[in-house]
């Protein structure tokens, strides 16, 4: 070999030995990086004519099983998704644990078993201002927990609603450097250039939006990838498709997709219903499926402990009557009526003596307005409907009060038809309350009853026997409410038993993966640390190859001079 071929072949040697060099302290430096790949630098000898005249390197690769990628990414997805719905599940678990039993005095169930036992004692004591008051308290207790347990679930809504708009976003930001790191790829492949790196980065752009949407991908020639949702529906082509959405100004029970409520579009088409894993699917799922179906028991159990109070409170009185009546229900005075039966109105005066009374044939009115009519021809009362479509009767002497008694319209009594004693008002547990009347004067607790005999001057009103009070506290306990509640809760704790249980399972299905991944191609710093210390000494042996033949050049030179 000549003294030229022999300073060729250890100068490519050194440099073939630096960037192994250089490639190994790059995975050492990276180990912790859980996206990096180790690489290694291929080399191959240089050969001229029939002699090898060096080395060098013909690349820097990092060979990924893409099967393995797509496992990863798949199990992102699924993973993400039983994460997200396990968190909310925990969440609204926390949030109804007010509604069942605890202990601690403040639930609904407490508080719905303390209107029973308060509706126990006024039953026995149905003069009792105090109880009276303690009955009102427990309702409106009771309301206030409906109130709060609604404001929980549509919270969660709303936040699922937001956490959809920061998805998309996410996942939109990583659809574009997906696309710049295919261009990137495309380019370095072309000029025979190592794309490890970049991939490593393209992969972890892929996680990133399988996190968010399951997606399904595959690789061309070129080294560019093509991005799908799992329906189908392009995201990187030859460009980005971003997904769109409009994020609520707010959620309310009433809302909902797709009438109020937007849903994921990708190039105008609506793909909301097809996605089917990632955290988007799970949000979505929670905000349209599962809180509304919440919200629906919740309604459920209010609508219920409004009727079953309404409905007897409506076949009693105040005692004394109040000087006015206001419907909870509303309607129109050419509103058709089925009625039957005869309506007794009775006249007291403040003390709750008789004043006058009449009786009315409700059969003969066939509109609200007739019957109107007729209710303003009897002496001393007035009777209009308010602005809300309310019936009012009202005394034309203040110091009046105003009861009614009997007469059918449709499958209720008069005064339930219009609501007129109405105790509880809402028609979903986010707006259930105590009648404002009620709960600014408790005195007005209907549990008296108009006199079947009445007579000028004597008491038109009695406080009762307690009958009223005991069949309101009956009627509870056969509705069951306060099971109720704690079956809601029970449901929440199932749903949440197995989403926990799912969200373990997927996480160490994508923790078995990545740690398979990172074993295979992760970065083993002793190995690498080893291959440093190797390489040093193969420099070094180069180098003073270098220094010899450079030695005999010298020599060779001083020779012929």
């Amino acid at each position: 070999m000549t003294l030229s071929a022999s300073l060729s072949t250890a100068t490519s040697s050194l440099r073939a030995i630096q960037t192994k060099l250089a490639v190994a302290a790059s995975n050492i430096a990276n180990a912790d990086d859980v996206n990096y790949t180790a690489k290694t630098a291929s080399q191959s000898s240089v050969v001229t004519g029939t002699l090898g005249t060096g080395v060098q390197i013909t690349g820097i690769d990092s060979k990924v099983s893409g099967y393995l990628v797509k496992n990863i990414v798949e199990a992102t997805a699924e993973n993400s998704a039983a994460q997200i719905l396990y968190s909310y599940l925990e969440s609204l678990s926390s949030g109804l644990g007010t509604l069942s039993s605890d202990g601690s005095g403040d639930t609904l169930a407490t508080q719905l078993s303390d209107l029973e036992s308060a509706l126990d004692e006024l039953a026995t004591t149905p003069e009792s201002t105090t109880v009276k008051t303690q009955v009102v308290t427990d309702l409106q207790d009771s309301a206030a927990t409906l109130q709060d347990a609604s404001a929980q679930v549509q919270d969660l809504r709303s936040q699922a609603d937001s956490d959809i708009a920061s998805a998309v976003e996410t996942v939109n930001d990583a659809l574009h450097q997906i696309d710049d790191l295919n261009e990137a790829i495309t380019r370095a492949q072309a000029a025979g250039e190592s794309t490890g790196d970049l991939e490593d980065q393209r992969n972890a752009a892929l996680q990133t939006v399988a996190e968010q949407i399951g997606i399904t991908y595959y690789t061309g020639s070129n080294g560019a990838v093509t991005v799908y949702t799992e329906s189908g529906q392009l995201l990187v082509g030859s460009q980005v498709y971003e997904l769109s959405f409009t994020t609520a100004n707010g959620v309310s029970a009433s809302d909902s997709y797709p009438s109020t409520l937007s849903g994921i579009t990708v190039n105008g088409k609506d793909i909301t219903t097809s996605i089917s894993s990632g955290a988007i699917s799970s949000l979505v799922t929670l905000r349209d499926s599962t809180l509304p179906a919440v919200q629906d028991e919740l309604d459920t159990l209010a609508v219920t402990l409004r009727d079953t109070i309404n409905a007897i409170a409506n076949e009693g009185s105040a005692s004394p009557p109040p000087s006015s009546l206001t419907g909870s229900e509303s309607y129109s005075s050419t509103d058709a009526l089925s009625a039957s039966g005869t309506l007794t109105v009775a006249i007291t005066d403040s003390d709750g003596n008789l004043v006058s009374n009449e009786d009315i044939d409700l059969s003969t009115y066939s509109t609200v307005g007739d019957l109107l009519t007729a209710l303003n021809g009897i002496s001393g009362l007035s009777a209009s409907l308010d602005s809300s479509g309310h019936l009012v009767l009202e005394t034309t002497s203040s110091g009046n009060g105003v009861a009614v008694s009997g007469g059918t319209i449709g499958s209720e009594n008069f005064s339930g038809y219009f609501g007129l004693n109405d105790v509880l008002v809402g028609d979903s547990a986010s707006n259930l309350e105590v009648k404002s009347e009620l709960a600014d004067d408790s005195t007005l607790f209907p549990v008296g009853t108009l006199s079947s005999s009445l007579t000028v001057g004597e008491a038109a009103v009695t406080s009762g026997s307690g009958t009223l009070a005991q069949s309101m506290a009956d009627a509870l306990r056969d509705a069951e409410v306060t099971d109720t509640a704690a079956d809601i809760v029970s449901a929440v704790a199932t749903m949440l038993s197995s989403a926990e249980s799912a969200a373990t399972s997927t996480e160490t299905s994508l923790s078995t993966l990545v740690d398979s991944f990172s074993s295979q191609y992760g970065v083993n710093t002793d190995e690498e640390t080893a291959l440093i210390s190797e390489l040093q000494n193969a420099y070094a042996a180069s180098a003073q190859i270098l220094s010899a033949v450079q030695s005999m050049f010298d020599d060779l030179i001083n020779a012929v001079s």
